[in-house]
């Protein structure tokens, strides 16, 4: 049963503007998203306070499968497999969508083994949710005018 744990990476979605865009290829993934990391000054309501990070850049290694749009955050509370979660960054153990996908690929390629692919990654958004399915990710958050990131991107995407 899939079983998702949240990925402390020292940041997170922003809540009211997410701002998510995915950006892929056959042979590149990225996402972009505006991040928010804690501050040591805690709320009333049992966390930190937050503060802007700038925009956050995955890069995804080998990304296999990606989904995105629905759920948004509303949605969300009522699907039993994204119960507990919450704007954040997560990775789904025992995914039936990584079994799903490998007995897929079993039907041409019999020899496929059960760790083909490394990890189901969520991220949750106001707005949206991206899921994929990938070997790993890189990523940093940088405070550049996104017209700068996203002109980066571009190039590294069209080197590939």
């Amino acid at each position: 049963m899939d079983r998702i744990i949240d990925l402390d990476l020292g940041i997170q979605p922003e809540a009211a503007v997410s701002g998510a865009v995915v950006i892929q290829t056959e042979s590149s993934t990225v996402l972009t998203f505006n991040a928010m990391r804690p501050t040591d000054e805690m709320s009333p309501y049992g966390g930190p306070y937050m503060t802007d990070a700038g925009t956050a850049i995955f890069r995804f290694k080998r990304c296999l499968a990606t989904r995105f749009g629905y759920p948004n955050d509303e949605a969300r509370g009522g699907i039993l497999r994204f119960k507990d979660t919450v704007y954040g960054i997560y990775e789904v153990q025992n995914s039936s969508w990584i079994r799903d996908t490998i007995r897929d690929n079993r039907y041409r390629f019999p020899n496929t083994s059960d760790d083909y692919i490394g990890r189901h990654l969520v991220f949750a958004f106001h707005d949206s949710t991206f899921e994929c399915l990938t070997d790993d990710f890189e990523y940093e958050v940088s405070t550049e005018p996104y017209a700068t990131i996203l002109g980066r991107i571009a190039e590294r995407v069209c080197a590939e």
